[in-house]
């Protein structure tokens, strides 16, 4: 059987580079809404969901180890505190590398969020007011004529 304690660190290792490219994903995003590029939006978008679903796997993974480890309910930033002390060192390094990933990845996310945001404000603001459609009804300056 594998040792608990180093494959937690595996771990967090592999979720930092996973935050890292969900962080790489966001200013993607932010530079293709910029340009208009919907199609390397939607791209970044898939991919996104790819780096969703493989957190969950990291996620199970994670709390299987803490509870093999009988670490549950301990924060993560002391986790080094209750390793072995020949790894003290490397838990914390680990922990902190992954909180810095984690805080690139929120800044970010939060610049995506609002350039996307930005983005569709200006596009509503195209939609002409006074033409409401009903609901699931196309604007009438985005429908097209059949017969032409």
């Amino acid at each position: 059987m594998k040792e608990p304690h180093g494959e937690y660190l595996k771990l967090l290792e592999e979720l930092a580079g996973k935050l890292s490219q969900l962080a790489d994903i966001a200013r993607e995003k932010v530079d293709s809404t910029r340009k208009g590029d919907l199609e390397v939006l939607d791209q970044c978008m898939k991919r996104e969901q790819v780096l969703a679903l493989s957190l969950r796997g990291i996620e199970l993974k994670r709390g299987k180890l803490l509870a093999e480890m009988g670490l549950q309910d301990v924060p993560l930033n002391q986790l080094y505190q209750h390793y072995p002390d020949d790894m003290h060192r490397q838990a914390k390094e680990a922990v902190e590398a992954l909180q810095i990933q984690f805080t690139r990845y929120q800044s970010a996310a939060t610049a995506a969020r609002t350039v996307m945001e930005g983005a569709l404000r200006d596009i509503e603001k195209m939609m002409p007011e006074n033409q409401t459609p009903a609901p699931g009804e196309a604007p009438p300056n985005m429908r097209t004529d059949i017969r032409a």
